[in-house]
């Protein structure tokens, strides 16, 4: 029997906001559009140095990747021939 407590949904699954827009007229349309892009603004201020980290953290982990093959690499045995003895 299930548990009626579980959650039914993955909790580990992105949240997403699904909105329908309501019509507007023109001069709500632009304010809506001047104050998002106002507050996209203050938040991009806000939080440039995590923002700057989180761009460069996939480029930073590739460049760790790259280093840590060619360690490897370089601790592999030459392939020297067998000498005919």
């Amino acid at each position: 029997m299930p548990d009626t407590n579980e959650p039914a949904y993955d909790v580990t699954a992105r949240h997403r906001l699904i909105l329908e827009l309501p019509e507007l007229c023109d001069e709500a349309a632009w304010q809506l559009s001047e104050f998002l892009q106002s507050l996209a603004e203050h938040i991009d201020a806000h939080y440039s140095r995590q923002i700057s980290r989180a761009h460069r953290t996939p480029e930073r982990e590739g460049e760790q990747l790259y280093r840590e093959r060619l360690l490897h690499e370089a601790q592999q045995p030459l392939p020297f021939p067998d000498p005919p003895f």
